[in-house]
């Protein structure tokens, strides 16, 4: 009877245990987002990985790591390159976060991450935060975003710098910014030149607020 017991007890365990562990995997793939990698080559997925891991470690945006590595899958890159593509996103999310600050938010450091991918600098990050908290503005998400879109549009990186850093200390607010960039893209169609554009429409944004410099 004894051993009667005992079987019924480890089949018991088995079925369990044979019940759970698929969740287990299933919610263990979801945190790290194995599933999504295993599009990957086995040795530029264990690479991937590990910057995935650093960055959560560091609290980090993760996303961004994992969406870099499925982008370059997608348009057939190698796996190298795809490697360093993802560590140099993971090195851009860190120094955004450290001229930005310990309070940075996910949204913020993905924005200061794109806006240093441009090439604008570290330290006008920082600037563009101290000016902002100056003004009441709590998030520069917003700024860093304009200011990337207007990098990719051939304003070149000093004239960007320069003008969303005016712009944050005349304490535009989002809607001015989305107008502002709106202006410039149109003038740079309508073939203005892009340095001008940004000067021009800044300057014009700062007299809408009424603290031209």
């Amino acid at each position: 009877m004894n051993r009667v017991l005992r079987a019924a007890a480890i089949l018991a365990g088995v079925c369990g245990a044979s019940l759970l562990f698929p969740l287990h995997l299933i919610r263990a793939q979801q945190q790290d987002g194995d599933a999504r990698l295993a599009r990957l080559d086995p040795a530029t997925r264990a690479a991937v990985a590990a910057v995935v891991d650093s960055a959560r470690r560091a609290r980090l945006p993760a996303e961004p790591l994992i969406d870099k590595a499925l982008e370059g899958e997608k348009k057939g890159a190698d796996g190298g390159r795809i490697v360093i593509a993802v560590r140099g996103l993971y090195a851009e999310l860190r120094s955004a976060r450290a001229a930005l600050g310990s309070g940075a938010t996910v949204d913020e450091i993905n924005a200061g991450a794109n806006a240093l991918h441009a090439g604008m600098p570290m330290r006008n990050l920082a600037q563009l935060r101290s000016a902002s908290q100056h003004t009441g503005r709590a998030r520069v998400t917003m700024p860093l975003t304009v200011a990337t879109d207007l990098i990719a549009r051939g304003v070149p990186v000093a004239v960007v710098s320069d003008v969303v850093l005016s712009l944050a200390r005349a304490g535009l607010r989002d809607a001015d910014y989305t107008m502002f960039e709106r202006n410039v893209r149109l003038d740079i169609e309508n073939g203005a030149d892009a340095a001008t554009a940004a000067q021009t429409r800044a300057r014009g944004a700062m007299l809408h607020t009424g603290r031209a410099s």
